[in-house]
């Protein structure tokens, strides 16, 4: 579209339309229309932005938003004003004026058509007249036609009625195979031409948009078929203001240019290209290419303020059909412009307008061939009939009828060639200037503004620098205008000689690219090029390059994106506290962008400074000190979501909260924060965001399960009477939540809910199954893999499967307990290929994983050398990670094999040889791993020992990978534990120690955790040491020090006074019942104290039983030992959440046959004992050999009747005993 005054040029009548001033035949509000794009969390289309956008004062901080959709933009700024504001009514007489107007030039072009200037009558024969009236003609329908009716102008120019009864009247005709020049009755206030919009809405996508732009052609081609050129045909130096509406005549210098005609027929072909292909001739779907609510879609447009805010809307657009048809168009009249140039150079040669309506083409060109604009959808790179943009763009051309000029070129269907034919453009126009001094080819800013913002738009590399060499080659031309042009001549590469000032929409442009990455030093790059801004126009006071709200917008937007919060506010505050006369009143986009920063933010107190800034935009509204700010459904959706990133139940609670308030406030009737999808979206993404987090305390204090408060908010949406239906996205957050939820039954939940979503009228897509799939990857029973197997057969006939699918279903053959995991999931590797999907790293590691998993080290090892051999013949993609060679140490470890440590030895020095990974934690600890669980190692412990100095040593010289962590510290004190050699638990300890010393000291960030403690005090318990067991005490005390202090270090835990009670246990001093005791009473105290994790478990009460049966000294040390193992095994037998197993029977055998004498009490016991056994299923074959030694008489007696114990009797040993719990 045209943006500014050409200095040589006519101005183009989109200026004029656009014009602040007021006409008398042109009246309304024109709101030009910008549309957003969906997010991948919050609405169906699940698509990715297109970086082709440059940032506006609507649409600037959308792109992060959790508001992305069609109807996201709903306010305008207050520094834009509506062209109707002050603009009287439309009356009676304009409208019939327009229709007469109208009526006129469709007898006059039906009536030229008909002529055929060739023939040797006189009465057609080519005469002046006849060439003013093709002339006044090509005028009317190639610009005021647009002005009074087009769709996008429908309510702008001559009123609603007007407008749709002409595209009803154009539609009829075309469909019945009327009239191609959709002459309009008089009737124009008949009943019929007054209906309803919403009557017009129902066809409004059958309406051509560019009807007069096809009536201009048809004209254009007429008169070069009857050689009007020689004529004068373009020559506009005529007096034709006599034809023209006052709007024409105040244009004052109409006929300087002679390809006007075919410049305005280019942009409007291109009307689509700016406004989402509204107007624009049936795009792919009604849908998208006119908005979801037909005729309403029109209503979406925005006012403007002047001709720089129009030029800087950005270009958020639907590429479809509608998008490249109109860049089709347009580019065949481009070609007969050309052509004629070249043909007719006295008539017409290319001037400063036709070369700036070329660039525009190309510019859109390179928006279609973009590499962002490659996803799948109708929003980018390949439409709705499956056909590539290129491939599409290309096919049109070449169905095109018009073969002026020939093929456009290969490199016209490439984004570089596209921004090198712009390049080429501007440097022959600015060589031919620079040689002529021709005034009419004097480069332009619009033509640098073009190729900068096509630069700026595109993903190539360097494109960020090359929009700097322009912006630097403009200013350095600004600062030459004082002086002399003779001193422009510079060699500097860091720049582009220009020969036109930069202006607003140069910075803005620049200033998109800098935004296009988030990052601090992209933002900080940001603010410093406003501050040059800003001290340029307060040297100059040029207007042109004044900072406008898309230039602060799109500094706050660089600053949302890098999470600079602090900084976007403070960017506000100033813009509040800036003087009236030269500041940016903050709209409610500037607002919502801060509030976008917070969302982003990483800060903990991000929710509430949302909360705070919400509350100051409501009352700022509410006061009328900026009513324009009063917070919309944007506002509100990003700080919920801001709440939602928090990841706490808290936030969760109250983003449903805000919902629930704006929902309230919307049904007391305030329609402006009705709440949609997006809202409904957000909220529910809290409660997933916490599924699967919730730790400790918090959840066992609350019985809610997030992803049934997820479900319940879904319900709520269906239930409400605000016409707010769930999207595939809606139900893929929910089932997400599902997925991460540790609540059993989970995956169950997941594949109920996912067989809901066609009742709500919508189709499960990739992620739904996936989602549901990953929640069956933590299931144990086998069912699971085979409903996993039948959803992924479902898949390939329903949707699009990608890598993503695969690897989650080799996930689940990996972590299934099936034998045969392993190799179904490899299976599924080779299978990716006849799929024409390319496996990858994931692929291989999950394979490797599963072999790991099962201990098939020796595949484990094929695959990684498979891995290695595809990186040597440069597959980057199958280059092994440092997982990949952790998973072959992991399956070594499991292997058992003699050999195991000397082999994984080899994989990590293999790692530490390549280049393109290096060693870390994860690798290491693996190492200790499998040294730990070697079986063939006498040196176990002084080799883990050493792995672990190398990595401290390693660390200490710079190298943060292979930091030590708190599981390298307990590993290495395992295998001091399980050691045999003199001294061990004295080395366990001493590591423990150490581990505190580098903590306090600041050298480490690893925790002495409960697992460290436990370790060191296992080995004190094997050590056989005199001392063990009051070590281990002083461990624990310790521990409760720990707890008391708050200190970052172990607190005590089950595992650990465990650990001490099978100290005392294997102790051979006395007394072993009362330190037993002192140690339960310990765990029960703890407990109610708030740690949880110190209750008694099933070990707890078995090891203190044991321990009790092996308990010497006189006979009350033997009553102390029985009494409490009696008071042990009768909390096992009453307690409602543990189970006695096997082996506290065997072991309460022991402890009555070592401390109650032969007679009929120790019968009794034995005998009760032996029942309550029987009854739980719970006799095996010690628990009977300890009862016959117990009391053989009753064992005599009882088991003489039975010569096979019934199978009831031991039905629940089977995966009894300690490793069940």
């Amino acid at each position: 579209m045209f943006q500014r005054r050409c200095t040589t040029c006519l101005t183009s009548w989109h200026q004029k339309v656009l014009s602040a001033r007021s006409r008398r035949n042109y009246v309304g509000t024109w709101q030009p229309y910008t549309q957003t794009y969906p997010s991948s969390t919050c609405h169906p289309k699940s698509v990715s932005p297109p970086s082709s956008a440059i940032p506006t004062a609507t649409s600037y901080n959308l792109w992060n938003h959790p508001r992305r959709h069609l109807s996201a933009v709903s306010h305008t700024a207050p520094s834009t004003l509506s062209i109707a504001g002050n603009a009287k009514p439309v009356s009676e007489a304009q409208r019939r004026s327009a229709q007469l107007e109208l009526d006129q030039m469709s007898r006059s072009t039906s009536r030229l058509l008909a002529m055929n200037l060739d023939t040797e009558d006189s009465s057609t024969a080519t005469s002046e007249a006849v060439v003013n009236e093709a002339r006044v003609a090509l005028h009317y329908w190639s610009r005021r036609w647009y002005m009074h009716f087009h769709p996008g102008f429908g309510r702008a120019a001559k009123g609603s009625t007007l407008s749709l009864g002409a595209l009803r009247k154009w539609d009829k005709s075309n469909t019945d195979g009327g009239d191609s020049m959709g002459v309009v009755s008089d009737s124009i206030g008949s009943e019929e031409s007054t209906k309803s919009d919403d009557v017009a809405a129902s066809s409004i996508h059958n309406l051509s948009g560019d009807h007069g732009a096809q009536q201009a052609e048809l004209l254009l081609d007429w008169s070069l078929s009857n050689n009007l050129v020689p004529h004068g045909i373009f020559d506009h130096s005529f007096d034709a203001k006599s034809h023209m509406g006052k709007e024409d005549k105040e244009g004052g210098n109409l006929g300087i240019s002679p390809n006007l005609t075919f410049v305005n027929i280019i942009e409007t072909y291109l009307l689509p290209t700016a406004y989402a292909g509204v107007g624009g001739g049936g795009g792919d779907d009604p849908a998208t290419a006119h908005g979801s609510d037909g005729y309403n879609k029109l209503e979406t447009l925005r006012s403007i303020h002047d001709q720089r805010n129009f030029a800087t809307l950005a270009k958020h657009f639907t590429i479809n059909s509608s998008y490249i048809r109109a860049v089709v168009d347009a580019t065949r009249v481009m070609k007969k412009m050309k052509q004629l140039q070249s043909d007719f150079p006295d008539q017409l040669s290319s001037d400063a307008l036709s070369l700036k309506a070329e660039l525009n083409i190309w510019s859109k060109r390179a928006i279609i061939l973009s590499k962002t604009q490659t996803g799948q959808g109708l929003v980018a790179g390949i439409t709705k009939d499956g056909v590539a943009n290129s491939r599409k763009l290309e096919l049109l051309e070449l169905e095109d009828a018009c073969n002026i000029g020939g093929k456009i070129g290969d490199d016209a269907y490439t984004l570089l060639g596209c921004l090198n034919k712009m390049e080429s453009i501007v440097s022959e126009a600015e060589e031919r200037y620079i040689s002529t001094k021709d005034e009419r080819i004097r480069p332009s800013v619009d033509w640098y503004n073009h190729v900068l913002g096509a630069w700026a738009r595109s993903d190539l590399e360097g494109a960020l620098e090359k929009t700097k060499q322009i912006l630097r080659g403009m200013e350095a031309y600004d600062n030459t205008l004082e002086e002399s042009l003779a001193n422009y001549n510079t060699d500097d590469g860091n720049l582009r000689q220009c020969w036109a000032s930069p202006d607003t929409i140069t910075y803005n442009s620049v200033l998109f690219c800098l935004t296009r990455d988030a990052g601090q030093n992209r933002a900080k790059e940001a603010e410093a090029l406003l501050r040059n801004m800003k001290f340029r126009y307060e040297q100059t006071k040029n207007k042109d390059m004044r900072p406008d709200e898309v230039t602060y917008g799109a500094v706050l937007h660089a600053l949302a994106q890098a999470g600079m919060a602090r900084e976007a506010e403070s960017f506000l505050d100033s813009l509040e506290d800036a003087e009236q006369d030269e500041a940016i009143v903050p709209s409610l986009t500037i607002y919502n962008t801060v509030l976008n920063a917070w969302a982003n933010s990483s800060q903990r107190n991000a929710p509430k400074k949302a909360d705070a800034l919400l509350t100051r935009m409501k009352v700022l509204s509410s006061s009328g000190k900026n009513s324009s700010i009063e917070p919309d459904p944007i506002s509100i959706s990003t700080v919920i979501s801001c709440h939602a990133r928090s990841k706490t139940r808290q936030g969760a609670e109250r983003g449903e909260q805000m919902l629930d308030e704006a929902l309230a406030m919307y049904s007391e009737g305030n329609p402006r924060v009705k709440p949609d999808s997006i809202m409904f979206n957000c909220a529910i993404t809290g409660w997933t965001n916490i599924s699967g987090i919730e730790s400790g305390e918090e959840a066992l204090s609350s019985n809610v399960i997030p992803a049934e408060r997820a479900e319940m908010l879904l319900r709520k949406m269906k239930e409400t009477q605000l016409n707010v239906h769930p999207v595939a996205q809606t139900f893929n957050i929910i089932l997400d939540c599902w997925a991460k939820s540790e609540t059993k039954g989970a995956a169950e939940r997941a594949l109920k809910l996912m067989r809901e979503m066609p009742d709500y009228g919508v189709a499960p897509d990739e992620c739904s199954y996936n989602s549901v799939l990953h929640a069956m990857t933590k299931e144990t029973n086998p069912k699971w893999v085979v409903i996993a197997e039948d959803m992924f057969q479902e898949m390939k006939e329903k949707v699009s499967i990608s890598d993503i699918t695969y690897h989650v279903m080799m996930n689940i053959y990996c972590k299934s307990s099936d034998s045969d995991g392993a190799r179904k999931a490899e299976e599924l590797l080779r299978n990716m290929e006849k799929e024409k999907l390319h496996p990858s790293q994931i692929s291989y590691n999950i394979c490797i994983d599963a072999c790991a998993r099962r201990g098939d080290h020796r595949k484990a090892e094929s695959l990684l050398q498979e891995m290695l051999s595809l990186s040597d013949k440069g597959n980057a993609k199958c280059r092994p990670t440092i997982h990949s060679f952790a998973s072959v140490v992991n399956a070594l470890a499991k292997s058992g094999d003699v050999d195991a440590v000397a082999r994984a030895k080899e994989v990590v020095c293999k790692v530490e040889e390549l280049e393109y990974v290096s060693p870390n934690s994860i690798l290491y600890n693996s190492l200790i791993d499998c040294i730990v669980k070697s079986r063939h190692n006498d040196n176990a412990s002084s080799e883990a020992e050493e792995i672990l100095l190398r990595m401290e040593q390693n660390h200490r010289a710079g190298n943060s990978n292979v930091r030590p962590n708190s599981y390298t510290y307990s590993m290495v004190m395992t295998c001091c534990a399980r050691s045999k050699d003199p001294g061990s638990a004295e080395r366990a300890e001493r590591i423990l120690m150490n581990m505190e010393s580098l903590y306090a000291e600041g050298l480490s960030d690893a925790a002495a955790n409960g697992r460290c403690y436990s370790a060191a005090i296992s080995a004190w318990a094997r050590s056989h040491s005199p001392n063990a067991v009051e070590r281990t005490f002083a461990l624990i005390d310790r521990m409760e020090k720990n707890g008391r202090d708050a200190s970052p270090h172990g607190k005590p835990n089950a595992h650990c006074y465990n650990a001490c009670i099978h100290a005392i246990a294997k102790s051979q001093k006395s007394g072993k019942a009362k330190k037993c005791r002192d140690v339960l009473q310990r765990m029960i105290a703890a407990r109610d104290g708030g740690f949880r994790e110190s209750a008694p478990s099933l070990i707890t009460y078995s090891t203190i039983i044991n321990a009790c049966a092996f308990t010497h000294g006189d006979e009350e040390d033997q009553k102390e030992a029985f009494d409490l193992a009696r008071t042990c095994f009768q909390t096992l037998l009453e307690s409602s959440e543990i189970e006695p197993c096997a082996s506290c029977f065997t072991n309460f055998f022991h402890v009555i046959t070592r401390h109650l004498k032969h007679g009929a009490i120790r019968d009794q016991f034995a005998e009760a004992v032996f029942l309550e056994g029987c009854k739980r299923g719970k006799i095996s074959k010690q628990v009977l050999h300890n009862f016959r030694k117990a009391s053989p008489s009753v064992a005599n007696r009882i088991l003489s009747e039975h010569r096979i114990l019934p199978e009831e009797w031991q039905n629940k040993i089977k995966n009894d005993g300690y490793k069940s719990y």
